[in-house]
C-alpha cells in the first residue's frame, strides 16, 4: 500500500494481491470540511470520501471506523450519519434526501464502527460522514472524527489511518446558515450582502439575485430581502424588493440603514452599470423603505438627479458620468442624520473617487459632501464617540481611512492603515458599543486578509479606529464581500460571501459572541 498526502487530503493506493487488474482500487481519497459549523445544524460534513473502483463489479460496503477526536465532546454531537451521492462530488446539507443515508449512530469514546448498507459502483463513488450539532453545544469547541477503515466485500479492510494525518475539525460558533447558494430559487447566481438589525430585533438581508449569470449591472438583476426572528437560525422565504426587467433594467449594491425612528432605508444603483454609465444616461440611484421591519417595502423611488447626472442642479457633478454605493451597512448618526458613500467616476479615466450622501429627514431629501478620498472605492462611515464620522474605503493592500469633523459634509483627515490590509475587496465597518464605566469602545472591520478573496477576517479596535490590534480568521477559505450587525443579545453577525468554487458564490449568515472574537472564554 502506498500513500501519499496531498493538498486536499490525502489519498491512499491500495492494491490486493488477490484481485484482478480490474477489481483493484484505483485510489481512496479523504477531504476533510474544516469550515464553521453553528449550533442546531444538521447533516455538517466533517469528511469526505472518494473511493474509485475500476472494473465492472459492484461491491458491498459493510462497515466503517472512526477515532473520536481527544478535543471533540460527545455533547456536541446529536448523532453521524453517512451518506452517499453516488458518482456525484455534490452534497448539500439543507436536502439529505438527495442523498442515500448508508448508516446513523451517536458519537462514543474509542474506535467506534458504523454498519453500513450499500454499494460501491465502478468509477467513483463519494460518501459523505456527517454530524448533527446539538442546539446546546459550546461555542468554540471542534468536532472532529479520526478515520480508521472501511471495509467492503471483495476488497476486505481499507485502512484510512495515518500517523501524520491531521483535522482542524468543525468549530462551532452560535449560528452558521446558508442563505444562498447557486441555482437556488431558479437563480444562477446570488452576490453582495446587505444585513441590518431592525427595531424589533429581527435580522434583515438584502442579495442580490443575478438571475442569468455572475455578472455586474447592466445585467437582469433583482433584490431580495430575507428576514430572522430567531437569531439567525431560521430565515423567511426571499421576497423581491426591486425586480430587473432585463439586461440594463435591473437593480444591484444594495446599502442598509436604520433611522433614529426605526424606519429601514435601502440605496441601491440600477441601469447602465457604473462603465456604461454617462452624465446623460446615468446608472440610476434608487431609494426604498419599510416601516414594519422589513416585511414589507415601498416602491423604488429614482432619486438620481440628487447626486449626479445631467438633470442635477449641480454644475460640476451634473457632469460626473457614473457612480454606485458601497453596499453593506450604512450609518445613522447620533442626530438621525443617515448616511451612505458613493464610489464615483467622476471623469473618463476608469477611477474612483469617494463621496459621502446624507439626509436629515430619513431619506426624502439627500445632499452630496465634499470629496472624501481620491482613488476609493466601495466605502463604509462610522460614528466615532466625540461625534467624528470615519470612512474606510476599499484598495488592493492597506485600507483607506478618511475623517470628518461636521458629521460627513467635509473631509480633513486621511490615511490608511497597516493593519487591516488585503484584497482589493468591500468590507463593513461598524460600531460595536460606546465606551462606558471605563471600558472602552469597540469598532469592527471586516476584509479578506488575503492578496486574493480568501481569509475573511474580522479587525476589532478599542481606540476608535486609531489602531486594530486583535485579528481573528471567521472563513478559512474563498471569501469576498461581507456585512456586520449586532445583535440585541451582544452577539455579533456575519452575511457574506463564500466558496466560489461554483465559480458562484455561496451566502452565509453567522453569529458568534464577542467572547469568542475576543478569545477571552468561551460562551457556555
Amino acid at each position: 500500500m502506498k500513500q501519499q498526502l496531498s493538498l486536499i487530503g490525502f489519498i491512499l493506493f491500495v492494491a490486493a494481491a488477490s484481485l484482478t487488474a480490474q477489481e483493484r482500487i484505483a485510489h481512496v481519497e479523504i477531504r476533510p470540511d474544516s469550515a464553521f459549523t453553528g449550533r442546531g445544524n444538521a447533516n455538517e460534513v466533517l469528511f469526505r470520501l472518494m473511493i474509485e473502483l475500476p472494473g465492472d463489479r459492484p461491491v458491498a460496503i459493510r462497515r466503517i471506523a472512526w477515532r473520536k477526536h481527544p478535543e471533540t465532546e460527545i455533547a456536541d454531537v446529536r448523532a453521524l450519519k453517512v451518506y452517499t451521492t453516488a458518482a456525484s462530488d455534490i452534497f448539500d446539507t439543507r436536502y439529505p434526501d438527495r442523498a442515500r443515508c448508508l448508516g446513523t449512530t451517536t458519537l462514543k469514546e474509542g474506535e467506534q464502527q458504523l454498519t453500513l448498507s450499500g454499494k460501491l459502483a465502478p468509477g467513483p463513488n463519494y460518501l459523505w460522514i456527517t454530524a448533527d450539532v446539538a442546539s446546546d453545544a459550546r461555542e468554540g469547541r471542534r468536532i472532529a472524527l479520526l478515520p480508521e477503515y472501511i471495509e467492503c466485500s471483495r476488497l476486505g479492510r481499507i485502512d484510512l489511518s495515518r500517523q501524520d494525518y491531521s483535522v482542524r475539525g468543525r468549530e462551532i460558533l452560535l449560528a452558521r446558515k446558508l442563505l444562498f447558494a447557486p441555482g437556488d430559487y431558479g437563480s444562477v447566481s446570488y452576490r453582495i450582502p446587505a444585513l441590518i438589525t431592525a427595531a424589533d430585533g429581527s435580522l434583515i438581508t438584502l442579495t442580490d439575485r443575478r438571475k442569468y449569470n455572475d455578472i455586474d449591472l447592466p445585467e437582469d438583476i433583482d433584490i431580495v430581502c430575507r428576514r430572522s426572528e430567531d437569531g439567525g437560525y431560521t430565515w423567511s422565504e426571499p421576497h423581491r424588493v426591486a425586480e430587473g426587467k432585463g439586461r440594463g433594467a435591473g437593480f444591484g449594491d444594495a446599502v442598509l440603514m436604520r433611522t433614529k425612528a426605526g424606519k429601514l432605508v435601502a440605496l441601491f444603483v440600477g441601469g447602465p452599470g457604473l462603465w456604461a454609465s454617462t452624465p446623460g444616461h446615468p446608472n440610476r440611484c434608487y431609494i426604498i423603505s419599510s416601516s414594519d421591519d422589513g416585511r414589507t417595502w415601498t416602491t423604488p423611488r429614482d432619486i438620481t438627479d440628487a447626486f449626479y447626472g445631467s438633470n442635477c442642479p449641480d454644475s460640476v457633478r451634473s457632469r460626473w458620468r457614473g457612480a454606485f454605493f458601497g453596499s453593506g451597512q450604512g450609518l445613522c448618526l447620533k442626530n438621525g442624520r443617515i448616511m451612505a458613500v458613493l464610489a464615483v467616476r467622476e471623469t473618463e479615466e476608469y477611477l474612483l473617487n469617494n463621496y459621502a450622501v446624507y439626509s436629515d429627514d430619513e431619506g426624502e431629501t439627500w445632499q452630496v459632501s465634499a470629496k472624501a478620498l481620491d482613488r476609493g472605492d466601495e466605502a463604509k462611515v462610522v460614528e466615532l464617540d466625540n461625534g467624528d464620522v470615519l470612512m474606510s474605503s476599499r484598495r488592493q493592500g492597506s485600507r483607506l481611512w478618511a475623517l470628518s469633523k461636521d458629521g460627513g459634509q467635509n473631509w480633513i483627515g486621511r490615511g490608511h492603515w497597516e493593519e487591516i490590509w488585503g484584497n482589493a475587496c468591500d468590507a463593513d465597518m461598524i460600531r460595536y458599543n460606546l465606551p462606558q464605566d471605563g471600558k472602552p469602545g469597540r469598532l469592527l472591520h471586516t476584509l479578506p486578509n488575503a492578496p486574493d478573496r480568501r481569509k475573511l477576517s474580522m479587525w476589532l479596535s478599542y481606540d476608535e479606529g486609531r489602531s486594530w490590534p486583535l485579528k481573528k480568521l471567521i472563513c478559512p477559505g474563498s471569501s469576498a464581500y461581507s456585512s456586520i450587525c449586532v445583535l440585541p443579545d451582544g452577539s455579533i453577525g456575519v452575511y457574506y460571501e463564500e466558496d466560489e468554487t461554483s465559480p458562484c458564490f455561496r451566502m452565509y449568515f453567522i453569529r458568534f459572541s464577542l467572547d469568542w472574537l475576543e478569545g477571552s472564554k468561551m460562551k457556555p
